[in-house]
């Protein structure tokens, strides 16, 4: 059931900021929320790292989360609602679930790096008793410095509504204990290089960056693997993108790329930067060199 409910590729939309005065810009989420019902995803996170959620006041998350549940049509909605206050957690939760979103990402505290493994368990275990809705756990290690343990996720197997993980590390092999041993968790691949190898192994999504600004490829790769077809040179396509996408601050690139589908300009908040207009001059080069051509919004690769 759990995989039937969030199988597929869920997008972790960017909060998109006017480059005026940082403002949230809602009606381009508005219409990044039509695209992704258009290219068929089947879902979205909302206040995930590619949404800036640390750059956003409680309130403001809480704006963001209603708009997207009043415009997401057919999209199943997943809120990040992790923080480093357990209160600001549970009631960011709360307010969710009142609105009807899906499920819950919750990302391990990040303030702490020094917490212990019992700590995390113990962390978590007070928010499973306190919320009863689907919850999946959100390992990023690169940026939290906390790491989600199997044995983490051992202690925490007896919470049914506990549905399963995230995981965005990078790590293969890290990535292919969690699908191999936690048969009953729903994992989702949270890095783009991995797709294929992910979903082949058994993870249930995706939730990467790319789907994004290029989902109809991480969509391709998702349905060839379903229907037995080969994906390979599809992988290979989403990984040289994803390089491309790392040469730059991602969170301006991403929202740079969708201004090239045809999107308002949108800007990050500080303490992230913008692309420089070199930048965006070289982007535009290299993507042009990898084939990737963006016409009324659709996705044109060349070979």
């Amino acid at each position: 059931m759990v995989f039937e409910q969030f199988e597929g590729v869920f997008a972790p939309i960017p909060t998109p900021f006017s480059p005026k005065d940082r403002t949230i810009n809602f009606d381009f989420i508005k219409r990044h929320l039509e695209l992704l019902n258009e290219k068929g995803v089947q879902g979205v996170v909302v206040l995930g790292t590619n949404g800036e959620f640390p750059s956003l006041s409680i309130e403001e998350r809480k704006n963001v989360i209603s708009w997207v549940m009043k415009f997401k049509r057919d999209l199943k909605v997943i809120a990040q609602t992790g923080s480093s206050s357990f209160v600001e957690t549970v009631g960011l939760c709360d307010y969710a679930r009142e609105l009807g979103v899906d499920g819950f990402l919750i990302a391990t505290p990040y303030y702490f790096k020094t917490i212990t493994e019992i700590a995390l368990i113990e962390y978590y275990m007070e928010i499973l008793n306190r919320i009863q809705h689907p919850i999946f756990l959100y390992s990023m290690p690169q940026t939290t410095y906390v790491t989600i343990t199997n044995q983490v996720l051992e202690d925490l197997l007896s919470f049914n509504h506990l549905l399963g993980l995230k995981d965005s590390g990078g790590d293969w092999e890290m990535l292919k204990s969690y699908i191999k041993t936690f048969r009953r968790l729903h994992i989702f691949v949270g890095s783009d290089m991995l797709l294929k190898s992910a979903v082949e192994a058994g993870a249930g999504g995706s939730i990467t960056a790319a789907a994004n600004v290029v989902p109809e490829l991480v969509l391709g790769i998702f349905h060839a693997i379903k229907q037995h077809q080969q994906a390979e040179k599809l992988q290979q396509r989403l990984s040289d993108y994803r390089r491309l996408m790392i040469k730059y601050p991602i969170h301006a690139a991403t929202k740079y790329i969708l201004y090239l589908r045809g999107f308002e300009e949108s800007a990050v908040r500080a303490p992230l930067q913008n692309l420089t207009e070199f930048q965006k001059r070289e982007l535009e080069r290299d993507l042009e060199a990898l084939g990737f051509k963006f016409e009324d919004n659709d996705l044109i690769i060349e070979d």
